[in-house]
C-alpha cells in the first residue's frame, strides 16, 4: 500500500509539471526580474543552502533543471565542463538553459519545490526564480545570456573531494600526472577560479563560503535574502533549526537536515595526511584566490 501511494504520489506530481511545461508553451509564467542563480561546484552544500533560500515566499524555486535532465536525459558526460560554442552540446545545454530562466520545470523527481509557483494564470505577485546549478564553468555564460543575479559558493576543496570519494566519484578524475585526490585539486580549483573571475567583472554576484555560512547561519543567510532583495519567511528561525542544527551528521547522499557545523570540518576527521596533501599539492596550482593559507589545511 505504501509502495503504490509513493508511486500515485510521483505519477500526480510528474502529471501536474507535464500540464504546467504545456501550458507554458502558450502562455509563459511572469517572474520578477532579475532571476538569482545558486551555482557552485557539485557537491558544495548548495542544495542545502537551496532548500534554506527557497524558504522565501518571493521565491520559485528549481532544483538544477539544466544539469540534471542534461545528465539523464541527453546523455552529458559530466556536470561541470565549460560552456564554450565549440562543445558538442552546446546546443542542447542552451536550449536547457533558456527552459530554465523562462520558468519552465524539468520533470525530473525533486526538480520542483512548489508546482503551483509555476503556473502562468497566477493571481499572485510575480515571483523570482531562484536557480541552483552545479556548473561553475557556465558562470560566464549564465551572466551573458540571462544578466542575473548570481551567487558563487565556494566550499574548501578537501571537503568536495571527501564527498565526491565517498559517492564514488573521485577515480572519474584522475589524470597522468596526479593521483586522484590531486586531480580533484586541480580540476575543482580551476573551474572555481574561473567562476571568481567572472564574479570579478560582473556588477550583480557575490561569493559565499560555505565555511562562514555554516559558522552563523541565522545572520548569514537574512544577509543573503537581502542581498537578492527578497524577504525571510515568518518561521525563519524554525527554517534555520531544521536544516542547520539538525541531529544528524550527513555522512553523505543528498539530505538537506544536517548539523551543518559538524558536516562543514567532516573532511579534518575523515581523511589522511597523505590524501590531504595530495588534495593540497594539485589545488594550490591553481589561481583561486581562497583556501590557500596553511592553516585551512589543519587537520584534527
Amino acid at each position: 500500500m505504501i509502495k503504490f501511494r509513493k508511486i500515485f504520489q510521483n505519477t500526480k506530481h510528474l502529471a501536474g509539471i507535464m500540464t504546467i511545461k504545456i501550458i507554458g508553451q502558450f502562455r509563459a509564467p511572469k517572474f520578477s526580474l532579475p532571476p538569482v542563480v545558486l551555482l557552485s561546484y557539485p557537491r558544495s552544500g548548495s542544495s542545502w543552502a537551496g532548500k534554506i533560500l527557497a524558504t522565501s515566499p518571493q521565491f520559485a524555486y528549481l532544483r538544477e533543471p539544466i544539469t540534471q535532465p542534461y545528465m539523464k536525459k541527453y546523455g552529458g558526460q559530466r556536470p561541470v565542463f565549460l560552456t564554450e560554442d565549440d562543445h558538442p552540446d552546446i546546443t542542447t545545454y542552451k536550449h536547457l538553459a533558456d527552459n530554465a530562466f523562462a520558468g519552465r520545470p524539468s520533470l525530473y523527481k525533486g526538480g520542483v519545490d512548489n508546482k503551483y509557483d509555476f503556473l502562468p494564470f497566477s493571481k499572485n505577485k510575480a515571483k523570482r526564480l531562484l536557480i541552483k546549478e552545479v556548473n561553475p564553468g557556465a558562470a560566464d555564460f549564465f551572466c551573458k545570456r540571462y544578466q542575473p543575479f548570481l551567487l558563487l559558493l565556494l566550499r574548501h576543496p578537501a571537503a568536495v573531494a571527501l564527498s565526491y570519494y565517498e559517492q564514488g566519484w573521485l577515480n572519474k578524475v584522475s589524470s597522468s600526472n596526479f593521483d586522484e585526490w590531486a586531480s580533484f585539486g586541480r580540476l575543482y580549483g580551476t573551474f572555481m577560479a574561473g567562476a571568481v573571475r567572472t564574479i570579478n567583472k560582473y556588477d550583480g554576484s557575490k561569493i559565499i563560503k560555505y565555511e562562514e555560512l555554516v559558522k552563523d547561519p541565522r545572520q548569514r543567510f537574512l544577509d543573503l535574502f537581502n542581498s537578492c532583495n527578497v524577504e525571510a519567511p515568518k518561521n525563519f528561525d524554525a527554517v534555520i533549526e531544521k536544516y542547520c542544527h539538525a541531529e544528524n551528521e550527513v555522512s553523505s547522499g543528498y539530505q538537506t537536515q544536517r548539523n551543518s557545523k559538524l558536516t562543514s570540518e567532516k573532511w579534518k576527521n575523515k581523511l589522511n595526511k597523505q590524501q590531504l596533501e595530495s588534495i593540497k599539492k594539485g589545488f594550490l596550482e591553481t589561481t583561486l584566490p581562497f583556501y590557500r593559507e596553511a592553516v585551512d589545511w589543519r587537520l584534527i
